[in-house]
């Protein structure tokens, strides 16, 4: 087979990269996004399907994850190229959401403008995961516009709601867009570059009502204080996250200095100065242990309280009140030494001159669904940075993103030259 990497277009990247991030496809709004790449792929003669799950259909499903930005679709777009001859189905996907800019005063550049400066491409996206989406969609079109002697088919899947827990992959999948093994080009570079992971830790996130009872201010003692008694349970939280965490014996999540965090992320509470506060919530995001389902995270982290307050006079009494907002992304793992880790070791070698350290992730993303509900041996390897990732001043190396795009047509090449059966074992 020729080199397709000598078809990669790296001005072709960096332009659509930069109409990309100007697209300001924040979750919930990603329609534009979709409708852009939908574009792109009819323009390299990919068979596309383009399509709108409406929320309900998949607020019923048994796999839903939840969700917390309100909508009423879900837009996905899928492109196939097709080899001659039988073989593997080889899926590139990643998502087109990103989260909104912040505080546009910690902003040098707009976050929507795609600037340009040296190496850097700046904007909301363009580390997470905007440049890895290009990368991947580049080496699709390595193979759509080459001569079609491969065997199997390349599909690349962008979806939406990544950020909000993962509804566009599993759209992806209850439409059947399956395959034998899967790349997410998520960031994964660390030190300039791109990391394959293998594992990742889960997230979801929960609201705790804590109840106090009200009193003048000047007889604070006839009250109890909402906030004295979440001290009680922070404390609670935080021993359990310790726990979790010393019981894990999986050495690439040993390897990270928190495997699995637990976050308080707002605290809202109180109705007055002079009142003793009577309510308070707080919203939580736990981590997903790579052995746990999310129904047993979420029993063992409603059981951690449970047990870690039966000695609180007020709190055993009035127990926190759990509501949960959304399953979000499970845990996942492929086997380190799969075909498709070996793949692309050998195809980072051969582009950035080193095999790329196989590692895990403290973070949730789709390759959990790929992997648990679709079943398909899946990792992520991609060109941004997670330490920009929804951070101000967001930036992505221009040579890295290239870099990645060859590293996936070689690999993606390799894998089409195995037998289906080989991949498809987890």
């Amino acid at each position: 087979m020729d080199d397709r990497t000598t078809l990669i277009d790296g001005q072709r990247l960096r332009e659509r990269l930069v109409d990309l991030v100007r697209i300001p496809s924040v979750t919930g709004d990603e329609e534009a996004a979709i409708r852009r790449i939908a574009d792109w792929l009819s323009a390299c003669n990919a068979e596309v399907d383009y399509w709108y799950d409406g929320i309900g259909k998949l607020v019923v499903d048994p796999d839903y994850p939840g969700h917390e930005i309100e909508r009423a679709w879900v837009p996905v777009v899928a492109g196939t190229i097709r080899g001659t001859r039988p073989g593997p189905t080889v899926l590139l996907t990643g998502h087109v959401d990103v989260v909104p800019p912040g505080d546009y005063s910690q902003w040098t550049r707009d976050p929507f403008a795609g600037v340009i400066e040296d190496d850097r491409l700046y904007g909301r996206g363009a580390s997470d995961m905007k440049s890895g989406l290009v990368a991947a969609l580049e080496a699709f079109e390595a193979f759509a516009s080459g001569p079609r002697d491969f065997p199997g088919r390349v599909v690349f899947v962008a979806v939406p709601a990544e950020e909000d827990s993962g509804l566009g992959t599993l759209a992806a999948i209850r439409r059947g867009w399956l395959a034998d093994a899967a790349i997410v080009t998520e960031p994964t570079c660390r030190n300039g570059s791109p990391e394959l992971i293998v594992a990742h830790a889960g997230a979801m996130s929960c609201v705790l009502e804590i109840t106090g009872l009200s009193a003048h201010a000047s007889k604070r003692l006839m009250g109890e204080n909402a906030l004295d008694h979440y001290l009680a349970v922070h404390a609670v939280l935080r021993e359990g996250e310790r726990r979790l965490n010393a019981e894990e014996r999986h050495p690439l999540m040993q390897d990270l200095r928190l495997p699995y965090a637990t976050s308080v992320g707002t605290i809202h509470g109180g109705t007055w100065s002079s009142s003793v506060m009577d309510r308070l919530e707080v919203e939580v995001r736990i981590g997903v242990a790579l052995s746990e389902t999310t129904a047993e995270a979420k029993a063992r982290f409603e059981r951690t309280l449970s047990e870690g307050l039966a000695s609180d006079p007020w709190l055993s009494a009035h127990p926190p009140q759990v509501r949960w907002r959304a399953a979000g992304f499970g845990s996942a793992e492929t086997r380190a030494d799969h075909p498709l880790v070996d793949a692309l070791c050998a195809a980072g070698e051969a582009v950035f001159g080193a095999q790329p350290a196989v590692s895990a992730a403290p973070y949730g993303c789709d390759m959990s669904a790929w992997v648990r509900i679709g079943g398909v041996p899946t990792v992520v390897y991609g060109p941004g940075d997670i330490e920009q990732a929804h951070a101000p001043n967001e930036w992505v190396s221009l040579a890295t993103t290239e870099g990645v795009a060859r590293t996936l047509v070689q690999a993606t090449a390799s894998l089409l030259a195995m037998e289906p059966a080989a991949l498809r074992r987890l």
